[in-house]
């Protein structure tokens, strides 16, 4: 229960913002393809679309993101990838390539809970219809995460309930892009379930914050 303790904070902080932000709704569906090879090799490939539903100044987005990560030992896995966006906006519309590489450090592997941090150096290059130009930025993402298992002991086994959450900051390290969220924060708290190695389901509640 220490750690559910951890999440009061956090709420105070969730409704706190009610009355300084103005919040909209999102839909987003995303497909998920992974192979792995010798259980230290992972091919992935996620396909997504996103909309807002309510709000103002409305967009659609259409992601595609190939990534490799490879695990050197149970603490470190190396991760690199290149995401690609486009969104269309009621302005202008723009089309998003990042080569991305980084590291997930997992500090308790074979505890519970499990905490690991994900650091990631990207390197952007963002296209706007309304230029016809291309702008290069660079950033960095910290992520905290914390896992839960619920029922079983360790996080890597079948028949699995779990809790998550975490805490992701992106920073650009370059003059801004002219593009919708160059900065931003990002919270999620949720569960899942997971019933093989290969299929698992996760409901989660995303608080995201942009300059």
């Amino acid at each position: 229960m220490k750690y559910f303790r951890l999440l009061i904070p956090i709420l105070f902080f969730f409704s706190s913002l009610k009355a300084q932000t103005q919040a909209d709704g999102q839909l987003w569906l995303d497909g998920e393809f992974n192979y792995t090879y010798k259980l230290r090799y992972l091919f992935q490939n996620e396909v997504s679309f996103k909309s807002l539903i309510f709000g103002e100044d409305r967009w659609v987005s259409f992601d595609m993101s190939p990534a490799f990560e490879y695990n050197i030992n149970p603490y470190v896995d190396v991760v690199s990838g290149i995401p690609m966006s486009y969104t269309l906006q009621e302005e202008f519309n723009s089309f998003e390539v990042r080569a991305m590489l980084g590291t997930r450090v997992y500090l308790t592997p074979f505890r519970r809970p499990q905490f690991r941090v994900l650091l990631r150096f990207e390197n952007r290059w963002n296209y706007e219809d309304e230029y016809h130009s291309w702008d290069v930025g660079n950033r960095v993402r910290i992520r905290g995460e914390l896992i839960y298992p619920i029922n079983k002991d360790i996080y890597n086994t079948d028949d699995l309930w779990y809790g998550i959450t975490d805490a992701e900051v992106f920073l650009s390290t370059s003059s801004d892009v002219s593009e919708r969220f160059a900065n931003r924060t990002r919270f999620r708290i949720g569960a899942g379930y997971r019933l093989s190695y290969k299929l698992r389901f996760e409901a989660l509640y995303v608080c995201q914050l942009s300059r």
